[in-house]
């Protein structure tokens, strides 16, 4: 890295709340954040956007279920490029509830589908309450 490079970092952007969707629904794996009684925990997910909201699958009896039951919780989403040093980052703060089949999207193609094995039957609903992002431009 050049002297000119230290003194002249790439330019940081607030991103708007609809470009914020746009990279939401453009990835399919995230991070829920939440508290437990040991303080924050941060877990990925693989998720899918339904009507400005995020929805992913988790087992109805861990942990993750167990903290985010009707409470606070946000999630992250990002890309970075080491080489260029320049990405993105978009975080969704809101509250988390818990879908019946019947608030599901009609398509299945819309729903969650977790990479992981293992049964994951409840579906977790984030509705945002603010959701901020920021685009960190190259040089």
């Amino acid at each position: 890295m050049s002297l000119a490079e230290r003194w002249f970092p790439g330019p940081l952007k607030e991103l708007s709340e609809d470009e914020c969707f746009e990279l939401l629904a453009a990835a399919s794996v995230g991070r829920v954040g939440y508290t437990d009684p040991d303080g924050p925990v941060i877990l990925p997910v693989n998720y899918t956007v339904d009507n400005r909201t995020v929805l992913f699958r988790t087992a109805p009896q861990n942990s993750l279920a167990l903290h985010v039951r009707s409470g606070p919780a946000a999630f992250e989403v990002d890309e970075a490029d080491d080489y260029t040093q320049s990405g993105w980052s978009v975080l969704v703060r809101g509250s988390a509830s818990f879908l019946d089949s019947e608030d599901l999207p009609a398509d299945p193609d819309d729903r969650p589908s977790p990479w992981a094995e293992g049964t994951r039957s409840l579906v977790v609903r984030i509705t945002p309450r603010v959701v901020t992002g920021r685009r960190l431009l190259p040089r």
